[in-house]
């Protein structure tokens, strides 16, 4: 086997671009971030202990992540910033609109940001990781459960998902197309996808509803990295209830 031609300074017998620790904190330099996580938003509020457990193990699997890549350095920038307001998010994604945890979010992110020195303006550039301000993840009771039932040590459980939900979608429209860019058949099938293409999930029919189910491990380092870039929830996007599996 050929040595690394770019070693990683974590783990040598493996390529830097192979490791996430290296890879995170180069992200971390370039964008001057100075802390890295996916905020969480609590939308059950049945069992505190339950609530608990899930936060503890997404701490595990973030530094059981961090380890394999011998990052636990990183541990020290990464924020677990938690929303926790029973009023406002209990019964998102069941009884109540994501829009609610969207319009928060978008406050949250352009001030953290802000206090970073960090342009806002910034989310718009397609190759700018910017993960933590981008997307965030919502936690109902059927996707705690789903987490804190099977052991904690198996990491590759498909069924055990969390929500995650796009900060800065917007509802697809016919405006979104360009005529020129397209021919009379082409779009009437949009504008036919638009008015029949899939059954609604908060009144919206078309594929992209603004959030997914993710797996558990998914929502933790590798989902983080790999969906850092603008255009990157498009191509891992899968619509509710199915489960994205290979972020």
């Amino acid at each position: 086997m050929r040595p690394p031609q770019n070693p990683s300074k974590r783990t040598p017998e493996r390529e830097s671009t192979h490791n996430c620790a290296d890879c995170l904190e180069n992200a971390l330099n370039e964008t001057g971030f100075q802390s890295w996580g996916f905020a969480i938003y609590r939308c059950t509020y049945q069992s505190d202990s339950d609530w608990e457990e899930f936060l503890r193990r997404y701490r595990w699997h973030i530094a059981d992540a961090l380890e394999y890549n011998n990052g636990l350095d990183l541990l020290e920038s990464f924020k677990m910033t938690v929303f926790e307001n029973e009023a406002l998010f209990r019964g998102v994604g069941v009884s109540t609109s994501t829009a609610t945890i969207r319009e928060h979010f978008q406050q949250w992110a352009t001030t953290a940001m802000q206090e970073q020195g960090v342009s806002p303006d910034r989310l718009a550039i397609a190759n700018f990781e910017a993960a933590r301000y981008r997307l965030c993840l919502f936690v109902d009771e059927e996707s705690l459960q789903s987490v804190i039932q099977p052991p904690l040590e198996d990491r590759f459980n498909k069924n055990a998902f969390v929500n995650m939900l796009n900060g800065w979608w917007k509802e697809e429209s016919l405006d979104d197309h360009d005529p020129e860019d397209l021919d009379d058949d082409e779009l009437e099938a949009v504008r036919q996808e638009l008015l029949n293409g899939y059954d609604p999930i908060e009144g919206c029919t078309v594929q992209d509803v603004g959030w997914m189910k993710v797996t558990f491990r998914a929502a933790g380092l590798a989902g983080f990295l790999r969906l850092g870039e603008l255009d990157e929830w498009e191509r891992y996007y899968v619509r509710p209830s199915e489960i994205c599996d290979y972020i």
